[in-house]
């Protein structure tokens, strides 16, 4: 099956009040035109939205709980294209195919799950299709290569982009661990 990849490279805008600050990755993707991720595009109490805008893609939002800049799968939900959608996910499975966060979206039944015991490395997976992301370098030079097999829709990319700015790493078993944690000490601030 033929592979394509492309790269959205890291940006950042910290103009004004910090909580004003925007971060994101942005880029060409070969036939889909330019893509932009945008975290947090918007926040409203203790949530945060991660937005996807492009040249050929829908525009999709993930809002979830806050954490640091991103939404976290917690509390949260999904629109594509002005259409909710709804996330399920099993936090207490062992496998990464167990934890992973299912969504179905135009009749397709998606699943966006970890490859690798890290948080960089992700893919969302439809029948006949799979993005691969993987996340590189640090501070500025942060980039998210995507790896593309099958015959891929604007609503695929569009999904897969999506993520690249939401905390997933409840997607591994280590991360739901240090997860707890954290939210643990932060709870009893």
């Amino acid at each position: 099956m033929e592979q394509r990849t492309f790269t959205l490279g890291y940006w950042e805008d910290r103009s004004g009040h910090r909580l004003d600050w925007k971060f994101g990755y942005r880029g060409e993707a070969s036939s889909f035109g330019r893509i932009e991720v945008v975290y947090p595009a918007r926040r409203h109490g203790d949530h945060h939205v991660t937005e996807v805008t492009g040249d050929r893609v829908p525009t999709t939002t993930f809002d979830g709980w806050a954490y640091v800049r991103t939404p976290s799968l917690l509390f949260a939900s999904l629109t594509l294209g002005g259409a909710g959608v709804r996330l399920r996910r099993n936090r207490w499975a062992q496998t990464r195919a167990g934890r992973a966060v299912k969504m179905q979206v135009e009749g397709r039944s998606y699943r966006y799950q970890a490859t690798s015991g890290g948080t960089k490395n992700h893919a969302l997976i439809r029948d006949g299709v799979e993005i691969r992301t993987q996340h590189h370098g640090r501070g500025k030079a942060k980039k998210v290569m995507f790896t593309i097999t099958g015959a891929v829709t604007p609503t695929d990319v569009a999904l897969a982009a999506v993520m690249c700015g939401v905390d997933t790493r409840n997607l591994t078993r280590n991360g739901a661990i240090r997860s707890v944690f954290s939210r643990s000490l932060t709870w009893l601030d």
